[in-house]
């Protein structure tokens, strides 16, 4: 019995293991990798792989159909702004091991999306939505087909809408629309997987506040937040609250490891963006910034393996140990080849083989449990 149980164990932590590395694009489009080996260290890889310009990148959960499971996927976009060409175009990468060399030996051509897009995945894995302007776009990643769209229109009350930010959870769509305007409160439009608005999953969550917002995230207990020119929001159907103030706009929310986040601040300047990360905590509401630079970028990534946090922050990456706030190490742009435009996880994890786990067992992983737990009841018969 115990030799069955310590084997379990054994699978199950094989099933829970995955990489724990950051990934980045530059302004050329090149895409490098920061390897994490635990919460103190990390080791910077460099350049893997020449895109276009402008590409960025994300990882995203695909179910794969042959097997019942899933696995985590690595997608490269390079934007294009010309609508003459069918879309934006796109190269796939089986993990971070693998960035030198894309499975596709061809781009992928994204039907009907223009420019650089903000990219979500879907627990299930047979979905990835890409955003940009007034529309969200869903391609099965089976074929990276285009498959359905979302818009939200333009009217002379709200002539500019424009999706800010795009997450998910095992039921819902959360699109951040930003109505550019002096009248109406931004939203969050709430969609089911079919991306369609009269479902009777779909709705219209207002954030009342008279400031512009930019970004969403989840936190813990599934709660929504929205960074806004003034500080960040919780928001649900019925309410908004404010959570902490800002001087200046909020672009980047990351849950931490409790019921906290971090978040990013930037302001203009004669002399360009100034960006500021903060942590806000139960313990500390009004918190002071733990980091300040220079420059456009302003990103943040959790690697949920050693709960390392990535901070794309003006032209530097910089790794935060999220126990204690501490930096592991910073990467200039010198560093890294270029200034950096994009950062990511390398992996991700999803439900696709009906788990709420994100723990995927394939067929011989199935069978072995099976014929363990058979081998356990017969043995105690």
């Amino acid at each position: 019995m115990k030799k069955i149980c310590f084997s379990l164990i054994i699978l199950l932590t094989f099933c829970g293991a995955a990489s724990a590395h950051i990934i980045y694009t530059t302004e050329a489009g090149s895409l490098g990798l920061i390897s994490v080996s635990n919460e103190t260290s990390s080791e910077l890889s460099g350049i893997e792989y020449n895109g276009g310009n402008g590409s960025v990148v994300a990882s995203y959960w695909e179910n794969n159909t042959s097997n019942g499971a899933g696995n985590s996927k690595i997608i490269l976009i390079t934007p294009t702004e010309d609508t003459t060409l069918s879309g934006d175009t796109a190269v796939r990468f089986s993990s971070s091991e693998t960035l030198s060399s894309p499975i596709d030996d061809d781009p992928i051509v994204l039907e009907g999306s223009y420019g650089t897009p903000i990219i979500c995945g879907t627990n299930s894995g047979g979905s990835l939505y890409l955003a940009t302007g007034a529309s969200l776009r869903e391609y099965k990643t089976s074929d990276f087909r285009f498959y359905n769209t979302y818009t939200y229109l333009s009217d002379d009350l709200v002539p500019s809408p424009e999706i800010k930010a795009v997450t998910k959870n095992d039921s819902r769509v959360y699109v951040l629309v930003a109505l550019n305007n002096n009248i109406s409160n931004d939203i969050v439009v709430t969609l089911d997987g079919t991306l369609n608005p009269k479902s009777e999953y779909s709705g219209k969550w207002e954030v009342s506040t008279s400031k512009n917002t930019y970004t969403m995230n989840f936190i813990s207990d599934s709660r929504i937040v929205v960074g806004a020119d003034d500080g960040v929001y919780r928001v649900t159907n019925a309410l908004t609250a404010s959570l902490v103030s800002s001087d200046y706009p909020v672009v980047a929310i990351q849950k931490d490891t409790g019921k906290g986040f971090y978040y990013i601040t930037q302001s203009e300047t004669e002399g360009g963006k100034t960006n500021s990360l903060y942590h806000y905590t139960t313990t500390d509401t009004n918190p002071s910034a733990l980091l300040t630079a220079t420059g456009d970028g302003a990103q943040l990534v959790k690697d949920s393996k050693y709960n390392v946090l990535g901070v794309m922050i003006g032209e530097q990456i910089t790794l935060v140990n999220m126990e204690d706030d501490s930096f592991i190490q910073t990467y200039s742009s010198t560093n890294l080849s270029g200034k950096p435009i994009s950062i990511a996880a390398s992996s991700t994890s999803g439900n696709s083989a009906d788990t709420s786990s994100g723990c995927m067992i394939g067929g011989a992983g199935l069978a072995m449990m099976a014929a363990l737990l058979a081998s356990l009841k017969y043995k105690r018969a």
